[in-house]
């Protein structure tokens, strides 16, 4: 938990907007995440949740293009606006002018948000370790040596210092989500995005990786976490929101919305997640 309440959001989002056709699925999304806070994200299938996710690293672009954001509002903004240390994510100004970023600027932005996905997406044909340092290799173009070394503190912190050289087929489904926990972490983030990261696990794994996460959690590293693990809600986060047909049905803390909800859908869904718990 965070006692520290700084100014500005680390991470805000305001009016955001994104369709796939004519199927609006985010209808103007509002959000900000302050420093060291875990904000974790809840609601039925096809609520908007994952796409809210994405839009966040621009991996899902919101919907406007290159012209929706509108610094001084003198336009009124049609797709909404995210922001990271009060930066626009995905567009930069020039001149007067606002443009999409390149391929390469926004790969560069995207270092500060750590990604962890249902799916593990590891290199299947390299070692866990050889995972981990890839992008700082790569992209930041950090010497192997100090590359392999602030991996293999990563590895120890996930519990997957004894698995460096294995390789993701040899793995749990478990193991291979805190490998690629670590591989996030290893860009230095200054946020780590989590969608559903247990949802693909047997239930007897499911633990392990919630255990990387609470940790993560109580050493001040910023979350935002799309989940189905109500008792990691409860527990860990610091806000909690319940989204529901592409908008924000509820929010606030999760002792609040969980024990007390204020809207019927919120009744209805936890009320129907809960039996099934």
């Amino acid at each position: 938990m965070n006692d520290e309440m700084t100014a500005e959001p680390l991470l805000k989002v305001e009016r955001l907007r994104k369709s796939f056709g004519a199927h609006e699925v985010l209808r103007g999304i509002d959000v900000a995440v302050m420093r060291g806070d875990v904000t974790c994200i809840v609601g039925p299938s096809g609520s908007g949740k994952s796409t809210l996710l994405r839009c966040l690293n621009y991996l899902e672009k919101p919907t406007g293009g290159a012209i929706f954001l509108c610094l001084t509002y003198l336009e009124k903004p049609t797709g909404g606006a995210i922001f990271l240390r009060g930066e626009p994510v995905g567009v930069r100004w020039k001149g007067e002018k606002l443009y999409e970023m390149s391929f390469n600027e926004l790969a560069r932005q995207r270092q500060r948000m750590g990604m962890v996905f249902q799916g593990f997406h590891l290199f299947p044909h390299k070692t866990v370790l050889e995972n981990v340092i890839e992008a700082p290799l790569q992209v930041k173009r950090v010497p192997r040596a100090t590359a392999v070394d602030e991996a293999m503190v990563l590895l120890e912190r996930v519990g997957m210092k004894d698995r460096a050289t294995y390789y993701p087929a040899q793995l749990s489904g478990g193991q291979q989500q805190r490998a690629a926990i670590a591989r996030s972490l290893a860009m230095k983030p200054d946020v780590m995005l989590f969608d559903e990261p247990t949802s693909a696990l047997d239930p007897e794994l499911v633990g392990e990786v919630l255990a990387v996460m609470r940790q993560l959690a109580d050493d001040g590293m910023t979350m935002v976490v799309v989940t189905h693990e109500m008792g990691f809600a409860r527990d860990v986060a610091d806000h909690l929101i319940f989204m529901d047909g592409g908008v924000i049905v509820e929010q606030g803390q999760p002792v609040e919305v969980l024990t007390r909800p204020q809207h019927d859908r919120t009744r209805a869904f936890l009320a129907r997640v809960l039996a099934d718990a």
